[in-house]
This record gives structure tokens, sequence and C-alpha cells, in this order.
């Protein structure tokens, strides 16, 4: 979408899974260039050229790609900041770890160089999924139309306020995404009319849903390829396009 619309992304991956490095067919270890490297290597005091550590994917689309390692990211803030504790006789706490991480994003990261930096990240309490819900400040929450996902919407907004009243940023939730719908089956459509009710009058819950359509799970372990390049006229591509167009209009108008 980036290349149809002349949208210059990077993405980043927060998670430890690795799932975006594999959906957009990038083998994890094919390079230094990932999350991990980026953050030791400004802890270790190196000069830090952002370009060395991304994955250019097309002349549009760049990806700050994690790894297994990335637990390894923890150990060294942890000693990093024990070495300024006693360098520089104050005490820094667990919350200081998720400011280190964000000023290596924005120390090193020029948001004039791209339209949009998506951050893939798992919906927890763990230091990179904090660290990337305060350094994006818009959240768009993707959930399966099953009904512990109402719960993990619940807890993802105490995440967040948890956040604002601890590092005093304003985080916007831009919208929800209804991913993997099946309108055949009669519990989707429940979950999904009681998601409106509960959240609509307060979150945007975007109209076009993504179905669960056999395309979607072609293009990725098949084609290694977005479904609207592997599949351009299947439906799928459609409801993606549509999408995007209704997510992008709401990101925009936050500013």
């Amino acid at each position: 979408l980036a290349e149809k619309k002349d949208k210059k992304v990077l993405f980043m991956d927060f998670d430890p899974q690795i799932n975006l490095v594999q959906a957009l067919g990038k083998a994890s270890d094919e390079s230094k260039a990932n999350l991990d490297n980026l953050m030791i290597d400004y802890l270790k005091g190196k000069k830090i050229n952002f370009e060395d550590y991304v994955i250019k994917i097309t002349d549009n689309i760049d990806l700050l790609p994690s790894s297994n390692n990335i637990s390894l990211v923890e150990e060294y803030l942890t000693d990093y900041l024990l070495n300024k504790t006693f360098s520089e006789h104050k005490v820094y706490k667990a919350l200081n770890r998720n400011m280190v991480i964000r000023d290596i994003f924005e120390e090193n990261i020029s948001e004039n160089h791209y339209d949009y930096i998506v951050i893939d990240s798992q919906s927890n309490f763990s230091l990179l999924s904090t660290t990337s819900i305060i350094y994006a400040r818009k959240v768009i929450v993707v959930i399966k139309p099953e009904w512990f996902s109402l719960l993990d919407i619940d807890y993802l907004s105490k995440i967040i306020k948890n956040l604002e009243r601890k590092y005093n940023v304003e985080i916007k939730i831009v919208g929800i995404i209804v991913n993997a719908f099946e309108k055949r089956k009669t519990v989707p459509k429940h979950v999904v009319d009681t998601l409106q009710k509960k959240y609509g009058d307060r979150l945007t819950i975007f109209n076009q849903k993504i179905r669960y359509l056999v395309h979607y799970e072609k293009s990725i372990s098949l084609k290694r390829e977005p479904v609207f390049i592997s599949f351009p006229y299947a439906e799928a591509s459609y409801d993606i396009i549509r999408l995007f167009s209704q997510v992008e209009k709401s990101v925009d108008s936050l500013g």
C-alpha cells in the first residue's frame, strides 16, 4: 500500500516472535541490522547511523527488525542505568528504561523522513510494548472477533492510562480493526455488535473488517508478498485497500 500511495514507511518490529519480519519475507538472522543491535550499540556509546540497522524492503519501505535475542536488551539497560547511578550519584528507577529507549528512537529516527512509522507490538506490560506505546502515542488495536478480545481492550486501556500517568504523555487509540472475521458464524457477529455497543461512543471501530479468507495465508506462506500483490483481484485485497483508506483518514485527522 505504501508503494501504491507513494508513502515512505518505516516498520518497527517490537514482537519477540518476529512475525512482521517473516511476513515481509526476511530471515531473522540474515543481517546484523536489527532493533537489538541498535539499542545495545547506543548503550555502549557507539556512533549510530540509523540506516545501518534497517533492512530496505523497497524504495518506500524500511524495516527495523527484531530478533529472538531482544530480551538481552533489558539486561544491557539495567547495567547501563546502574552505571549511571554510580557515576552520577543519582538513582534511576525501572521506568527510566522506557525513556532511554524512547530517546534512542527520537535521537536517531528522523520523522520527517517517513510519512508513517508503524510499530508491531504485543499488548502487554513488557518493556518493549510499553515503550512502543509511549513513543508512538497513537495506537491501532487489532482483534479477533472472540469474547476474550473484549477483555484485551479493557486491559490495553488500563495500560494506556497507567503510562499517561507515569510518563505525562497523551496516548490516543486511533481505532479498532476486526481481523479474521467470518460473517457466516454467529459468534463473530455477536462480538462485533457488543464491541460497537460497549466502545462505539468513544472509540472508532473501522467499518471495513479483515475477513477470514484463504488468500491471506497463501500470500504470506507461499508468496511472501502482500496479498494485493500476490492476488490483486481477490476479495482479500479489496478488504485491505478499503481498510487502509479508513485508517489513513483517522490517523491524519489526529494530526
